[in-house]
């Protein structure tokens, strides 16, 4: 695990029972000045979960309250706020924050040799102001997920409606989460859908400009979504609200569907955030 999650843990505990109580916590796991938890190093799982159990012990809180209420922590407090300050702030929703949290740590896993972050698929939503996750870690943290869902939405002024409809602690093969999105009253609009004129005329540009980027196919690797939203940026003038994980990945969707692209999506350990399209007809 990454050294940001066992500093975002101790940083919490300190603040939800007070200082002697963390100060205990560290000499029960024997704990110095000298090797306090780095943000710059990687850790065992089993160094957590010692940790929660100790936490639980010391508090009479129940794991899972405290793993929820830590992965709410973990989205809201300014150690995070500060290290993660690049996703945090190309993003504008609570709902938008949970589909970039999917990118960045399948980037983690490629770029720190060591490092297995959480994974989770995604699930087409139902709605524009839903996201539907899959969970299958076999580290069972779920409730720091549910924890992390809440998290998202008081960080963007938002609350959230969260339906677990299957969990692995219940002996189902993956958790299953709903998560429902209401805006704030500040922008009631959110996640309202665009008038459906401008909507369509909107959809139809941002597809011919991801159509326009894209590789043919049979010529280079193609492009993943990470890929796609940083071409657009850097080529295209696109509003940001259309650079959404969700508005690209349905524009791709219609593309597909359309015959004017391809991806790697039947492909065997295929997952969304790591598919690669390319465009298969010359014109559009």
């Amino acid at each position: 695990m990454h050294g940001l999650i066992f500093m975002t843990w101790e940083k919490y505990l300190g603040e939800r029972f007070g200082g002697p109580f963390l100060a205990t916590y560290r000499e029960a796991l024997g704990e110095t000045a000298a090797n306090l938890p780095l943000a710059n190093r990687l850790y065992d799982d089993d160094v957590l979960l010692a940790g929660v159990g100790e936490a639980q012990r010391l508090s009479q809180v129940p794991a899972e309250t405290l793993l929820r209420e830590y992965g709410r922590y973990f989205i809201i407090n300014g150690l995070t706020g500060h290290l993660c300050a690049y996703i945090l702030t190309n993003v504008h929703s609570g709902r938008d924050l949970l589909l970039t949290m999917r990118d960045a740590h399948a980037r983690l896993r490629r770029t720190l040799d060591g490092l297995v972050p959480p994974l989770f698929e995604y699930e087409r939503p139902a709605a524009a102001n839903e996201v539907r996750l899959v969970y299958d870690s076999p580290r069972q943290l779920c409730p720091v997920l549910l924890g992390a869902i809440e998290g998202a939405a008081e960080r963007y002024g938002e609350t959230v409606e969260i339906q677990e409809t299957s969990c692995m602690k219940r002996g189902a093969a993956a958790c299953r989460i709903v998560a429902r999105f209401s805006a704030p009253a500040s922008d009631p609009a959110r996640y309202a859908p665009a008038a459906p004129e401008h909507r369509k005329e909107e959809q139809m540009m941002l597809m011919k400009q991801i159509w326009t980027l894209l590789p043919e196919a049979g010529t280079i690797e193609g492009f993943t979504l990470a890929d796609i939203e940083e071409r657009l940026k850097r080529f295209h003038t696109v509003d940001s609200s259309l650079l959404r994980p969700a508005v690209l990945v349905e524009a791709l969707y219609q593309l597909q569907f359309a015959g004017y692209a391809m991806s790697t999506a039947t492909e065997p350990g295929d997952t969304m955030m790591q598919r690669r399209y390319w465009r298969v007809h010359r014109h559009m």
